[in-house]
């Protein structure tokens, strides 16, 4: 197997820098993503984001379906696969990785991210006292560990069918704990 730093298997760019707060336009067509569009378990981009004019964004800031959001402020340091079809832009908060896919898989890359194995390179590298940042030179160095594209894709996939599997549980612990304690009340009746 082997290994090649971040940069030599993906672009990565920052997101886009809005010099002014984001006023969304019910006529745009291009989607903003921002923090608050990331789900809380940090897997996916939910929601409805805000919405701008597509002549506002340089062609190349558009995300492409496969490209990869890296949130590199803050303590928590996570990756999230851009997988919509619609037109969109991240904002500076995130990189914006660009995955080279005859070398990578994004599905995998977006796992490896998130793996113990670069998290705890991101602990060791990441600077600032009380809000940690990771700088874009500590993400192009990453060292990824790259298996063939055939494995990637069984890793890829057993990481999806984990992530469902999580959900799934949850939603019915939800529901569970909500019919125990609506019993509980209707015990007390």
């Amino acid at each position: 197997m082997q290994s090649k730093c971040l940069y030599q298997i993906a672009k990565i760019e920052s997101g886009k820098s809005f010099r002014q707060r984001i006023d969304g336009d019910p006529d745009g067509d291009c989607f903003v993503i921002q923090m608050r569009d990331v789900s809380q378990d940090g897997q996916s981009i939910t929601g409805c984001p805000q919405s701008i004019s597509k002549n506002e964004i340089i062609a190349n800031q558009l995300l492409v379906k496969g490209d990869i959001l890296f949130v590199a402020k803050g303590n928590n340091n996570f990756a999230v696969e851009y997988d919509w079809d619609e037109a969109a832009v991240a904002v500076s908060l995130f990189f914006v990785i660009r995955p080279d896919r005859k070398i990578v898989n994004p599905k995998y890359l977006t796992w490896y991210l998130n793996s113990s194995l670069a998290q705890s390179y991101f602990v060791e590298n990441r600077v600032g006292a009380s809000v940690g940042n990771i700088h874009k030179e500590v993400l192009e160095k990453l060292n990824v560990e790259l298996p063939d594209m055939e494995r990637q894709s069984q890793v890829a996939r057993l990481n999806e069918l984990m992530l469902e599997e999580k959900r799934t549980t949850n939603e019915y612990l939800e529901k569970k704990h909500a019919l125990l304690k609506q019993t509980m009340i209707n015990l007390l009746k």
